[in-house]
């Protein structure tokens, strides 16, 4: 969780409820333990990793083997999704962007295999949020 959602009153708010500033910070945690294979600050447990995250500490970036996902560039993404002040942190468009992504508009309809089928106007993988989604290229994968 960021930190505003963990003390609010630090940040000047009255409650805590999710952002796009705060979904943005569990973006770059999500991508961290995605491309890490481990959850951020492991192996400390829950107490200890909200005194780290309201202290503003953030996971390093692992080394070797573990690591090796972890470009100059995408760590400097999660960089700015970590940033201390919601405000400060860069938002969910620009990551997909940099990440090699493209936003795009996609409609959505359940299929009969009860998956989901999209309609958009390239050749993509999407995740679908309401009537917006963001796209990957399928041409990235091997």
């Amino acid at each position: 969780m960021s930190p505003e959602l963990l003390d609010p009153g630090r940040f000047g708010l009255e409650d805590s409820h999710p952002t796009k500033e705060s979904d943005c910070y569990a973006l770059g945690m999500v991508v961290y333990e995605v491309l890490s294979g481990r959850a951020p600050f492991a192996p400390d447990k829950a107490p200890l990793v909200i005194w780290k995250v309201l202290e503003g500490m953030r996971p390093g970036k692992p080394d070797g083997e573990e690591g090796k996902l972890f470009t100059d560039s995408i760590w400097g993404i999660l960089e700015l999704c970590w940033k201390p002040q919601p405000s400060e942190r860069t938002n969910v468009e620009a990551v997909f962007q940099r990440l090699g992504g493209k936003p795009s508009q996609v409609r959505s309809a359940p299929s009969a295999d009860g998956g989901v089928e999209t309609d958009s106007d390239d050749e993509s993988d999407a995740t679908v949020k309401g009537s917006r989604s963001f796209a990957v290229s399928s041409r990235a994968r091997p």
